[in-house]
């Protein structure tokens, strides 16, 4: 498929704008409602494996049918789903802003509130997920975007497991499940079984990569951080970033446990314990004049507030 091509007599593919967990997303235009839309194709029959083709349109379907299903302002809504010529597709909401992992990029690291505000939007996207019986399994800065408001949105369920007992299994048994080796949870990457306290292992490598500006597991050879994951401990946040507070530490390696029981029991006790770590309310006032682009701490700054433009947009006029 390429630029210029009219999906479902609807959808006019604009830009690739990245890589989902199961294909190419694109920017594209949504011709009956005259609105951007993020668009996720794969082509059926891609693999020479048959059984492994179907396998992987069903997990594609499956995204949508677990992402349309939850309801939270943290995730991009579901628009519409189909397939034409070959070519299945998922029309989800645009999401203007910046990646996790450029933002970390621009700034070498984040502050401890600026940290704490992605990460305690991030576990309210989580509980709601885990509500569901739905884990993410490729939480990664990739996945998470900033919006230009602040709001966080955690995005591409494409490798999401449902560990509701009624669901057919999509990876085989003892099979690695998919998911990103920089942030995989020793148990997904012994192919063993998820539970939400993967996806918190996976939000202790966010945290720990805002505050240091390094991943917990780094190696020359990428082969080997798999093993690191399983056998090694990660370096206190202390030795990296000496402005960490000691109890966003513990949390951090506690996220970091090898064993999932040893982990935080849910995303919402992560929540309780960054919540002293958030922005305190700023002056009504400050919340109309311009602000810097990609602030997750202006939820919590400034709540609710009109959304006045940002800095670039309000000098371009």
């Amino acid at each position: 498929m390429d630029i210029g091509s009219l999906i479902a007599e609807r959808y006019l593919v604009k830009a690739a704008i990245g890589r989902g967990g199961m294909g190419q997303v694109w920017l594209a235009q949504d011709k009956s409602l005259e609105r951007s839309v993020a668009l996720k194709t794969m082509i059926q029959g891609v693999s020479p494996d048959p059984g492994r083709a179907a396998l992987e349109v069903k997990r594609f379907e499956r995204e949508a049918m677990a992402v349309a299903r939850l309801d939270h302002i943290g995730l991009a809504a579901v628009y519409d789903m189909g397939e034409d010529g070959g070519v299945h597709f998922l029309a989800m909401q645009y999401v203007q802003g910046l990646d996790l992992a450029d933002l970390i990029a621009e700034n070498e690291r984040l502050t401890v509130q600026q940290a704490a505000s992605v990460a305690v939007q991030i576990c309210s996207v989580l509980a709601t997920a885990h509500a569901q019986q739905i884990v993410h399994r490729d939480l990664k800065p990739g996945n998470v975007r900033v919006r230009t408001d602040g709001v966080v949105k955690v995005l591409d369920f494409g490798a999401a497991a449902l560990l509701d007992a009624a669901e057919p299994r999509l990876t085989n048994p003892g099979s690695t499940a998919p998911g990103t080796w920089q942030y995989m949870a020793p148990e997904q990457i012994a192919g063993q079984r998820v539970t939400q306290q993967t996806d918190l292992y996976a939000l202790g490598c966010l945290l720990h990569e805002m505050l240091s500006g390094k991943a917990p597991f780094r190696h020359s050879s990428p082969l080997m951080i798999p093993e690191m994951h399983l056998s090694e401990e990660p370096s206190p946040l202390s030795l990296l970033e000496p402005t960490v507070p000691s109890p966003v530490e513990e949390l951090v390696l506690e996220l970091l446990a090898k064993d999932p029981g040893h982990r935080p029991a849910h995303a919402g006790e992560v929540y309780r314990r960054l919540a002293d770590f958030l922005p305190n309310p700023l002056p009504a006032e400050r919340a109309l004049a311009p602000w810097a682009e990609a602030d997750p701490c202006r939820p919590f700054t400034h709540p609710m507030a009109p959304g006045a433009r940002p800095v670039r947009s309000w000098a371009a006029g």
